[in-house]
């Protein structure tokens, strides 16, 4: 019998240990379990591995096809990750492989998938509600951002632009809301345009930020940045990272945490620790507010696909 055409499949984690065992010098038996999860088609999967008392995590990327990537998109990240924590940014970093490379694949059900083996973050997420993790978040997501500037990788990876946030977004959408989906997709179509008319503005006048755009981490939350006990953070999960607006870096977390929503005092406690660092321009604080109506728009085509246990329903609030 011809074997059928699988959409996505998940790695047992017996044989995902086994993969990782043969490709790592971890020093001893490799345990390995998936991470609990919501099953949903934009994730990566993830794996909780032990040797002896220490912890990784493993990622089995989903195949690159689902979101245009391919090697060098993973190669990128996992070098800025290893560039980061050679600068002392406490981030989640790649371990290097026996072969001395970070990426490895697998030959899955639906075709080749990348994976990579990560330190393990310990703590807890960060709490929106504490002004001395917000200040300290604000600090070192400057600090990512000063120190990225001397990153200068051979390899490409797909920019954070506006084709990418808007264009390709909105193309997603109007395909598959052709029907059905008219008074929402004025909605999307006028507030995306209007964003990003403000952005073209700010961009391109004299005033402009000239670090303004370089590596950044693409989805900071609070979910994905660990405090330990000792109130030291660690920030882990940069798969939507890449060349971006700094502006947008910042518009993200507020948008993922609703800072926006809250008392101001957890939102200027942020900022206080981002301009200890990097003080904002002008146009970069002024970019931050269309950036935000972007963000929605990029989730909602990010949710809108053709395929996958996402579906197509999923609508975030212009």
């Amino acid at each position: 019998m011809e074997q059928i055409r699988v959409t996505r499949s998940f790695v047992a984690g017996e044989a995902m240990g086994e993969v990782i065992d043969a490709a790592y010098e971890l020093g001893g038996p490799v345990r390995c379990r998936m991470f609990s999860k919501m099953l949903r088609t934009q994730d990566n999967d993830h794996y909780l591995v032990q040797v002896g008392d220490q912890k990784f995590v493993g990622r089995v990327y989903q195949q690159g096809d689902h979101l245009e990537r391919e090697e060098s998109d993973y190669l990128y990240e996992l070098e800025w990750l290893d560039f980061l924590r050679q600068h002392e940014i406490p981030v989640a970093y790649p371990i290097r492989r026996q072969d001395g490379r970070f990426l490895g694949s697998v030959n899955a059900p639906e075709g080749k998938r990348y994976f990579a083996l990560f330190s393990y973050a310990e703590g807890r997420p960060m709490s929106t509600a504490n002004e001395d993790q917000l200040y300290r978040m604000g600090l070192e997501m400057a600090r990512v951002h000063v120190v990225s500037n001397d990153f200068h990788p051979e390899i490409n990876r797909q920019p954070i632009n506006l084709e990418f946030l808007v264009d390709k977004s909105l193309e997603r959408v109007q395909k598959y809301w052709a029907e059905g989906r008219n008074e929402d997709m004025e909605l999307i179509l006028a507030s995306a345009q209007e964003a990003k008319s403000e952005l073209v503005d700010l961009i391109s006048n004299p005033h402009h930020t000239k670090d303004g755009w370089g590596p950044i981490g693409g989805d900071f939350h609070n979910v994905n940045t660990f405090f330990d006990e000792n109130g030291e953070p660690g920030f882990f999960n940069f798969d939507w990272c890449g060349p971006g607006w700094r502006a947008y870096d910042i518009a993200t977390f507020l948008q993922n945490t609703n800072l926006i929503e809250g008392p101001e005092k957890y939102t200027e406690a942020f900022f206080a620790g981002y301009y200890s660092i990097r003080p904002l321009s002008n146009n970069e604080h002024a970019a931050i507010s269309p950036f935000l109506t972007i963000r929605r728009v990029w989730l909602t085509g990010l949710f809108t696909m053709g395929e996958g246990l996402a579906g197509h329903t999923f609508i975030a609030p212009v």
